[in-house]
């Protein structure tokens, strides 16, 4: 915000070099003076005015949009039915690894595939060697599979080829980049995924400061799909807070799995003393942060995307601000509706297919959850798309 300039203080040298003026034209200077005293004034005041309306207006702006996050969601994102029974029989193998959300995904499709009457296997890799993913894929495809799931790792073009020259079709999720096309017929939790929950943490920041927010945001570039929310979460800031301030913070793999990333974040927020708020592009990357930040005495108001247990546990006890809700499960219910509808010859409404519901969680709305997991009955509303009735 401008402040009016003490118009005195600034011409004083100046009349000091006109003494020699006449009286008639010093008289005529201080007339001047006066005008473009007030007029200056004037304009300044006008503007900061200005500038204040609009931060306040965008603010409310920001408020208002929040609104429709914070109640419990109640509906899944699709509403076609099949239009017949699934047809039994088809295989699915999933690549797999050992990380937990891995884990997760690799029981649900085990349980979503004997549901259909579908026969599963998986077939498992490590991300750290792309050669084992490759080899993953030649021994998933032995297994006469009709699709092939996997998380995370981008395709390449051979792979591609390879499972489509099979006859088999790629259902996945997480992956970015990634074109969804014929053989890879659906991508849930997709980029699109990631934007809507920094366009919703955005508009936290920006009303939870009053948009007057100054923000360190941790960023693992090495997950594109993450810059989904940096990106959204930096151009809607910028949109409505011209005022607030974002510095990013980049975390490498190896030092995330080092854990160093609280030690990175605790050197940003020092370097950066004004900053008020720590963002997280994933719940998980804030484990150990608390602590780091206790013994550093910084005392940041923590807010991200897709709140694990921990992330939840804070908020209860009040030491981080907000997160938005995320369930890995869901993404294997997009992913087997994808394969339903492909198996029927029926479109798959990639768009639906590749954002989740998702909530604003704060201490004020959290309640007794552990995990979240919105709608309670997505199954049972998936299943009633799928005409199963058991």
């Amino acid at each position: 915000m401008q402040h009016p300039v003490n118009i005195d203080s600034r011409l004083r040298p100046r009349i000091a070099k006109l003494a020699t003026v006449t009286a008639a034209a010093g008289a005529a200077l201080a007339l001047a003076a006066c005008g473009s005293s007030s007029s200056s004034s004037s304009s300044s005041a006008s503007a900061a005015s200005s500038s204040s309306g609009s931060s306040n207006a965008n603010v409310a702006k920001a408020t208002a949009a929040l609104q429709p996050y914070k109640a419990n969601v109640t509906k899944i994102g699709i509403s076609t039915p099949l239009k017949s029974a699934p047809p039994s029989g088809k295989t699915l193998v999933m690549l797999s690894t050992n990380n937990p959300s891995n884990v997760q995904l690799q029981q649900s499709l085990k349980q979503l595939a004997a549901l259909v009457h579908w026969n599963y296997a998986q077939v498992s890799y490590d991300p750290a060697n792309p050669a084992t993913f490759g080899a993953a894929v030649d021994t998933a495809l032995t297994k006469h599979a009709n699709y092939i799931a996997e998380a995370g790792i981008p395709l390449t073009p051979a792979l591609i080829k390879k499972v489509q020259d099979a006859g088999a079709k790629w259902a996945l999720t997480a992956v970015y980049p990634v074109t969804v096309k014929n053989p890879v017929i659906v991508d849930s939790d997709a980029f699109a995924n990631d934007a809507n929950m920094g366009k919703v943490m955005a508009n936290y920041f920006v009303s939870d400061s009053g948009g007057k927010g100054n923000a360190v945001v941790e960023h693992v570039p090495a997950y594109p799909i993450l810059d989904g929310f940096t990106n959204t979460f930096q151009s809607q800031v910028k949109s409505l807070c011209p005022d607030c301030k974002i510095t990013m913070s980049n975390i490498t793999i190896p030092d995330l799995v080092a854990g160093k990333a609280p030690s990175t974040l605790v050197s940003a927020l020092r370097s950066n003393p004004n900053a008020n708020y720590l963002v997280f592009d994933d719940g998980p990357f804030a484990a150990g942060v608390g602590s780091a930040l206790s013994a550093a005495g910084l005392k940041p108001k923590i807010i991200g995307q897709a709140a694990d247990e921990t992330a939840i546990a804070a908020l209860k006890a009040g030491t981080q601000q907000a997160w938005t809700g995320f369930d890995p499960v869901y993404s294997t219910y997009q992913m087997m509706d994808g394969m339903l509808r492909d198996a029927e010859g029926m479109p798959v409404p990639q768009d639906q297919e590749a954002t989740q519901p998702t909530q604003l969680l704060t201490k004020d709305n959290v309640g007794s959850i552990t995990n979240w997991s919105q709608p309670t009955d997505a199954l049972a509303q998936y299943k009633k798309l799928w005409l199963i009735n058991q």
